[in-house]
């Protein structure tokens, strides 16, 4: 099997991105990743080589490479999603009979062979922290009259969890949901005026995230098998061995572990696991930014021991 892998990155995501790479290479994930970025390269990017249509190429050896490709959608990044896995998978993925993307706040802690049997026959997808959406939740009916008002078929009404868009595997036979999931977002951005941000209106509003909203609606219209693990895999609960997604706005690589702590907000779980990744083969921090935030994040786990919110 050929599996290739995609992240899109802006700003100083970049340093998720270094991690989240370093994680696919101690999984034992060779192949290619693809960086959608806008903006200047990082500095890890180097040495790199020029490849087509602008896009550069950083070999790590072992038949691993990771190709930085320039984005220039004016969307916010995390709804353009399906369209760059789209574009990609007739580009430097053209080969890859599953693909793969990771938002770049999230670390691989299994071996990629798990990875790989996650997309045989489906959609490898993990539940959110809001994991339970049963049928006739409002949200869900919501979303049923809005796809009756825009002439949409609706395959699916027994659907009971609401999945991340952090992660998805994708195996070839199941692409043309892709084309779904793009058209859902297009649809979305057409009702609400602007598809420029990652969240809208409130928890209440139909789509306040209209990425994940929409990969969630496209499920409802299509018959594609969902291989589906439990919102554990991606650390949002204790006992997880898959995935580990730093969510919200507090990112690791940013540091504040020692603040956060006295206000009874120690280091998460994929906080500790992002730090598991910075060392090689791509260097994520100089020696003395690793020695610091090392130092907070374990100052900030033992405060976490007797101080914490509830």
């Amino acid at each position: 099997m050929t599996s290739a892998v995609c992240t899109l990155f802006e700003g100083h995501y970049h340093l998720g991105a270094a991690a989240l790479i370093n994680s696919l290479w101690a999984s034992g994930f060779r192949g290619r990743v693809i960086c959608g970025l806008r903006g200047a390269l990082p500095p890890w990017a180097e040495p790199s080589r020029e490849a087509e249509n602008g896009m550069r190429v950083r070999d790590l050896g072992e038949g691993f490479e990771i190709w930085f490709v320039p984005v220039a959608a004016t969307i916010h990044f995390t709804n353009y999603k399906p369209t760059f896995l789209l574009e990609m998978w007739e580009g430097p993925a053209a080969d890859a009979d599953t693909f793969y993307y990771f938002d770049p706040d999230i670390v691989v802690k299994c071996q990629w062979d798990l990875l790989e049997r996650w997309a045989e026959g489906g959609l490898a997808l993990s539940e959110d922290v809001n994991f339970y959406l049963p049928p006739r939740h409002p949200l869900r009916t919501g979303w049923i009259h809005w796809l009756r008002e825009n002439g949409v078929e609706i395959s699916q009404t027994n659907l009971e969890r609401y999945y991340s868009a952090g992660f998805i595997g994708v195996p070839r036979a199941a692409r043309e949901f892709l084309n779904l999931w793009h058209a859902t977002i297009a649809k979305i951005g057409k009702t609400t005026g602007s598809l420029a941000l990652l969240k809208q209106g409130n928890a209440t509003s139909l789509f306040h995230t209209p990425d994940q909203d929409a990969m969630n609606i496209a499920l409802m219209c299509t018959s594609v098998t969902v291989n589906a693990a439990g919102w554990e895999s991606m650390d949002f609960a204790h006992g997880g061995h898959l995935l580990s997604h730093a969510i919200g706005g507090r990112k690791p690589w940013r540091g504040g572990f020692l603040g956060q702590a006295l206000r009874g907000y120690p280091p998460s779980i994929a906080h500790k696991a992002f730090f598991e990744h910075i060392d090689s083969p791509i260097p994520v921090f100089s020696p003395g930014q690793k020695s610091r935030l090392k130092l907070a994040l374990n100052l900030g786990a033992f405060i976490g021991r007797f101080y914490r919110r509830t």
